[in-house]
C-alpha cells in the first residue's frame, strides 16, 4: 500500500514487450479504455471500491517496460493495494 499524493504502484520489467502484446494483455485482463502515444499504452480503469479509478501507464523501451498505476483523484492518499495489484495482473499476462 503506497502513501502519496495521487497514490501509485510502479515497477520494471525487464524484457522486450511490443506495443501489440501489451493491448492486447490489457484487453485479456479485461480492460477497454486503452489509448497508444507512441511509444506508451494508456489504460483506464473505472471506479471501484478502493478508488475513484486508476491510470496505468505501459511506457516501453528497448529491453524494458516501465509500469505505474495510479489513482485518477489527485487528492487520493491511499489505494490499499489495488494499484500494486493492477500491475501484477497485466504482468502475470505479459509473462504468461
Amino acid at each position: 500500500m503506497t502513501f502519496s499524493f495521487p497514490a501509485f504502484h510502479e515497477q520494471i520489467l525487464p524484457g522486450a514487450h511490443s506495443v501489440e502484446a501489451v493491448e492486447a494483455a490489457l484487453r485479456k485482463v479485461g480492460w477497454q479504455n486503452i489509448q497508444r502515444q507512441g511509444d506508451t499504452v494508456i489504460c483506464r480503469i473505472g471506479m471501484n471500491l478502493y478508488s475513484f479509478g486508476e491510470t496505468l501507464d505501459i511506457a516501453l523501451a528497448p529491453g524494458y517496460a516501465v509500469l505505474r498505476s495510479a489513482c485518477i483523484l489527485p487528492t487520493q492518499c491511499l489505494d490499499w493495494g489495488k494499484n500494486r495489484r493492477n500491475i501484477e495482473k497485466l504482468v502475470a499476462i505479459l509473462r504468461g
